[in-house]
């Protein structure tokens, strides 16, 4: 029944909400209502922010306790000859240091021998209160620690500063292991450190690089040391006092050689050459070169050291141990006859002035 007003023109008051104003009545709360949705939906979004964080956060201490569980996994397995302390302080009585017999077993007082090898710290300690609430029921815990890590053992010898047997809860890497006995003496070969394997490995030898690999930057190319193997820093040729491995570092990878060879010059140093092989790489010695005699200049920070070798024993006996050639060292091949610098020919100035060319102009690049 059309009254001659219209729907549209009815007022609503003001309610004092800052998105209400006084206009016409349905056009008013269109907009109030969709002021209000707005709102609604930025009230609802800063809501789901912090539980959403929330959320996050408990995937992260999921994530974490996964961490956990691997590194547990890990965890140290008691050994044959570690030492082993055991305190229960419901009654100190019955604390005790016990050793782990070759059997991996061990012994105590109250409860008698228990396999120890082969468990962790925890798993030891519930079995040693399981066995003992039986007798005192009133013990219900137990505290347990490894002393010392004699199950994981390694010797070093030779050229270092302290030499001797050395345990670990975690066997570090060989240069680390190195360092851990005081480091090379001055005469201490840190090219040339013999491994030799112990264990299910025993009586393998391994020759090992270390100052080269260090140099180079691939410490972690370093072979693993296991429990029972020896290391063996054997002594430089001639008792000659070697570089640190950090002189090492910004040395040309190649070496020199003049004399009595039929190809003098620069030539590229490979991994692990020795002196023989530099000189074979030369095209060998000529028939006037003095092999008793062969000088090897290595160079030292800012001096050098020179070493004489008798490469014609060498070849007979295998006697004296391989010289490893070092970047930039130089080979000298004297003549039987001697000159200059034991270099009788003119050819062989020539050689001398050509490799020094070579020198001048890597150094120079």
């Amino acid at each position: 029944m059309d009254t001659g007003k219209n729907d549209m023109n009815f007022e609503i008051e003001p309610t004092g909400h800052p998105g209400c104003r006084k206009t016409n009545g349905r056009i008013g709360q269109v907009m109030f209502a969709r002021k209000n949705n707005t709102e609604l939906k930025k009230s609802r979004q800063n809501r789901l922010w912090p539980r959403l964080c929330g959320l996050f956060a408990v995937c992260g201490m999921m994530f974490g306790l996964g961490l956990f569980a691997e590194a547990s996994a890990a965890t140290y397995k008691i050994g044959s000859e570690d030492v082993l302390e055991i305190r229960f302080w419901q009654d100190p009585t019955l604390n005790a240091q016990v050793r782990v017999r070759d059997d991996g077993k061990i012994a105590i007082d109250i409860i008698g021998e228990l396999q120890a090898s082969g468990l962790s710290e925890s798993e030891l300690e519930k079995e040693i209160v399981r066995r003992i609430s039986r007798i005192n029921p009133q013990i219900s815990q137990a505290t347990l620690r490894v002393l010392q890590y004699n199950s994981r053992k390694v010797f070093v010898f030779g050229e270092v500063q302290d030499p001797g047997k050395y345990t670990f809860e975690s066997i570090p890497d060989l240069w680390a292991l190195i360092n851990e006995a005081g480091g090379a003496t001055d005469v201490g070969d840190l090219s040339r450190v013999r491994i030799i394997r112990g264990g299910s490995n025993q009586g393998q030898v391994e020759i090992v690089d270390v100052s080269g690999m260090i140099s180079r930057g691939e410490a972690n190319k370093l072979p693993s040391i296991e429990s029972g193997d020896t290391i063996e820093l054997l002594r430089t040729f001639g008792g000659v006092v070697r570089p640190r491995v950090s002189g090492n570092i910004g040395l040309k990878n190649l070496y020199y050689i003049i004399g009595e060879v039929n190809t003098p010059g620069t030539h590229a140093l490979e991994p692990n050459i020795d002196l023989l092989d530099a000189i074979a790489l030369a095209g060998g010695p000529t028939g006037a070169a003095n092999l008793k005699k062969v000088r090897v200049v290595s160079k030292d920070g800012d001096y050098s050291q020179v070493v004489t070798i008798d490469i014609e024993g060498y070849t007979k006996t295998g006697q004296p141990a391989r010289y490893l050639i070092r970047p930039e060292d130089t080979i000298v091949l004297p003549t039987r006859n001697g000159g200059f610098l034991g270099l009788g020919r003119a050819s062989d100035f020539v050689a001398l002035a050509t490799g020094l060319s070579s020198l001048f102009l890597i150094l120079n690049r």
